[in-house]
């Protein structure tokens, strides 16, 4: 039970010691009270809807004087649904059992059902023989010599009715209203207790797809272990064999078996760094988030610092603008910012001069945008998507290296610290790739 229902049933308990102080005619709420405090505290510890149903119409029974009660929902066609039948009820029932369920269900809305139910109010037959509405009760129906019903309403929709029957004297207006007021009780619980249900599935469904990422990253990781071990040793084997053969005189050989030893260790070398990045990738998705204030401005400085002499001697014009501190794995970050730099300087050096720019806007009012800008190759818009996925290259490996992994770990990571990556670009006249972050505060 929550707190507001908790302070909700002690004001009713309260108020029902009051009225039993009071005079005889205040003393006609107190088994109201009764009522509803009995389906506000028994309710929580009902398992199903049906226990929940049984309780409420027991309560609507005892309140109203009826000898037999029902209480049922409208289904999806809009036709109605018995769900619980009183002890009564069923002992009054003419019909077996199972042959009584089926008939229960997706039962035409007519008759006393339809009077009020089309109205959305609650309504009296107390003379069903003279009654307009009324069309037979059906084989092994009990008789019925009075009737009351009273809409079910929740969030502001009829989605049943509570029908009560056979009062000796038949309903009065005080019957109606306090059915009614009973009425918002019990459509809470009900509700309540489907809410319920329905977080439960979802918690168990959650549970589910957490057991399926478990056993997902025990399968990523005994691959990484694969790719580490089982693949590597090939490899080694190759390169090794390579070096040897170079080692050995080999002026004997022709320039294309020369040429072939050379591609051999080209590509054994361009498969040992599509391991490595391989690698890299699935740690990122793995990898536990360390969060600090990561200051850019002197990552920035330090990676350019840290540039290939050969990048150091080109005619580069940098134009860095101050950047945000952010609050994000420092490791990571600098993982994204080393893959996006590399990519402007490698797709940028056939330019000279080089052009790269690095900013960041803060227009937005959630997020802090970044962007390395070039005026490189670039690329055509329509291979955007293209970019961020696994081994994906808009260029040849002749053209320019890599892997096709870079930029798929710039995305991951970035997605880890609930932000964006995009680019944007035109063949021949440069690139600009963003990423955001949320804005955090101080």
């Amino acid at each position: 039970m929550s707190e507001d229902e908790k302070s909700t049933f002690t004001a009713l308990e309260k108020e029902l010691r009051e009225l039993n102080r009071g005079d005889e005619e205040s003393n006609r709420q107190v088994p109201l009270l009764r009522g509803i405090i009995r389906i506000f505290r028994d309710t929580p510890t009902c398992k199903t809807e049906e226990e929940v149903a049984q309780l409420g119409l027991e309560v609507a029974e005892n309140l109203s004087g009826s000898a037999i009660g029902f209480i049922g929902e409208l289904n999806p066609e809009g036709h109605f649904d018995t769900a619980t039948l009183s002890k009564a009820g069923w002992q009054a029932c003419g019909v077996p059992r199972d042959q009584a369920d089926l008939l229960l269900r997706n039962m035409p809305n007519r008759g006393f059902l339809r009077a009020g139910m089309q109205e959305e109010k609650s309504w009296i037959v107390n003379d069903p023989a003279t009654e307009k509405a009324s069309v037979g009760k059906p084989r092994g129906h009990p008789e019925i010599n009075s009737f009351m019903g009273v809409p079910l309403v929740f969030r502001g929709g009829v989605i049943g009715m509570i029908g009560l029957a056979n009062k000796p004297g038949g309903y009065t207006p005080a019957d109606q209203q306090e059915i009614e007021v009973l009425a918002v009780a019990f459509a809470e619980a009900l509700n309540r207790l489907r809410a319920e249900n329905k977080i439960k599935e979802l918690n168990d469904e959650l549970h589910h797809h957490l057991l399926q990422l478990e056993a997902a990253n025990q399968e990523l990781e005994a691959f990484s272990y694969s790719v580490s071990h089982d693949l590597r040793a090939p490899l080694r084997h190759i390169t090794g064999f390579v070096e040897l053969l170079n080692k050995r005189d080999i002026a004997a050989l022709d320039e294309k078996s020369r040429h072939y030893l050379r591609v051999i260790s080209e590509a054994a070398q361009k498969m040992g760094n599509l391991i490595d990045d391989l690698l890299s990738f699935s740690r990122m998705g793995r990898a536990e988030m360390m969060k600090t204030r990561v200051d850019l401005n002197l990552m920035v400085q330090e990676m350019i610092g840290e540039l290939p002499e050969e990048d150091k001697e080109r005619n580069i014009e940098w134009e860095i603008t101050p950047l945000p501190e952010v609050v994000g794995d420092r490791a990571m970050l600098r993982l994204v910012m080393v893959n996006l730099l590399s990519n402007a300087l490698k797709f940028s050096r056939q330019r000279s001069p080089a052009r790269i720019e690095i900013g960041a806007t803060t227009d937005h009012p959630d997020e802090t945008c970044f962007f390395i800008r070039d005026n490189g190759v670039g690329f055509d818009m329509k291979y955007q998507e293209k970019l961020f996925g696994l081994f994906q290259r808009l260029h040849g490996p002749n053209e320019f290296e890599g892997t096709g992994l870079g930029l798929a770990n710039v995305r991951r990571i970035i997605h880890r610290h609930g932000g964006r990556t995009w680019a944007e670009s035109k063949e021949g006249e440069g690139a600009t790739f963003w990423f955001s972050l949320p804005k955090t505060e101080e």
